[in-house]
């Protein structure tokens, strides 16, 4: 697992840490504040040695940092911030010399680097950690009086104990992602097949269009929605003509052929909006919902139409026809009532000629079309 790569917001974290040193700057000016009132030290020194030259140089470690955040690329940035932190820890240990606790601040960069998760960036750290005491110990004379070789050594041990913690925590932590990783994979997988398969039940294999169950579940949903809001709704029932016929001469892999090709002018001719299943057999159902009863019956004509113009290879390159039957929804009509007048004027169109479209209406004659 690569986890250099991974998107955990570095940029974001790292904003909060400069913040975080932004921040730190401050109190520390507020406690140097505090400490004049009781310092024996002349007022005139206190200001230049303990606020003035301790804040300029931490201003500019801190404006420096904000620069390499905007001009180095993000793989630098986590180095800028821990080097940052370590070169505050060790203004203020060096400009306190006398107060040995504060030797404990040069920690700090080892506990930034514990934010990034990586053992490169925590030997870092540490590496920074371990100059800093060294360089206080030989080069501050106050540091090098009050704590002996063996103080140094004792604590130079302890900041690599510590470190070495701070190594387990971080391994305790990858070890963890990578658990959560492989959890959010299995769930994405498992989610993908639960949708894929939640397809299939819904989908014919053969057509790819919706299946029988699936077109009633939609059907009585949209007439329930038509029912609260007016929606238009038109419905239309195909029907290959002479499809046994097929099957019967050129064999069921030619009316397989049929079939698929058919469906595909459906779904070419159909919009998002509308709802197109096989419903069985040789027969499909198209539901429009946002269509004028003019233009949904367009729709219609313009796909018999073109179905009888389509030649078939698996058929000498003879084309097949399709009868329909189309009728509006009215208010209140229910589902089944609907069907079946759609469902008649389909009989009607094989039963008058075929390869026509009947309306279903209470004069049906007087709404065919050849």
């Amino acid at each position: 697992m690569d986890y250099e790569t991974l998107d955990y917001n570095r940029s974001r974290w790292n904003r909060m840490l400069l913040n975080a040193f932004w921040f730190i700057l401050l109190i520390s000016i507020l406690l140097e504040g505090l400490y004049l009132t009781i310092s024996e030290v002349p007022l005139d020194v206190f200001i230049i040695d303990y606020i003035v030259i301790p804040t300029l140089i931490q201003l500019g470690i801190i404006l420096l940092s904000e620069a390499g955040l905007r001009l180095l690329k993000p793989k630098y940035q986590d180095y800028v911030i821990i080097l940052t932190s370590s070169l505050l820890a060790f203004v203020l240990a060096y400009i306190h010399d006398s107060i040995n606790f504060l030797l404990l601040a040069l920690f700090l960069p080892v506990i930034v680097s514990v934010y990034y998760f990586h053992t490169r960036k925590l030997v870092f750290a540490l590496s920074n950690t371990l100059l800093s005491v060294n360089v206080l110990y030989f080069f501050n004379e106050a540091v090098n009086s009050t704590i002996t070789y063996v103080g140094l050594t004792t604590i130079i041990v302890m900041f690599s104990i510590f470190s070495l913690i701070a190594w387990g925590i971080l391994l305790r932590g990858r070890e963890l992602m990578g658990h959560l990783k492989t959890y959010f994979e299995s769930n994405q997988q498992l989610l993908v097949k639960t949708i894929w398969m939640d397809k299939l039940s819904k989908m014919d294999a053969l057509t790819e269009l919706y299946n029988h169950m699936t077109f009633h579940e939609y059907f009585e949903k949209l007439i329930e929605q038509h029912e609260r809001n007016d929606l238009p709704l038109q419905l239309a029932i195909l029907d290959i003509d002479n499809f046994k016929r097929v099957n019967d001469t050129y064999g069921h892999r030619a009316g397989d052929a049929v079939l698929k090709r058919v469906s595909e002018l459906i779904r070419c001719n159909t919009c998002m909006n509308d709802f197109a299943a096989r419903y069985g057999g040789e027969e499909f159902a198209i539901l429009f919902t946002d269509k004028s009863r003019a233009a949904a019956l367009e729709v219609v004509e313009s796909l018999r139409q073109e179905i009888a113009s389509t030649p078939y290879e698996e058929l000498n390159n003879t084309p097949v026809t399709v009868s329909i039957g189309f009728a509006e929804y009215s208010s209140n009509e229910g589902k089944e009532y609907f069907f079946n007048r759609v469902d008649e004027a389909l009989y009607s169109a094989k039963n008058t000629g075929k390869n026509k479209t009947v309306i279903a209406s209470n004069v049906a004659a007087e709404n065919r079309l050849a």
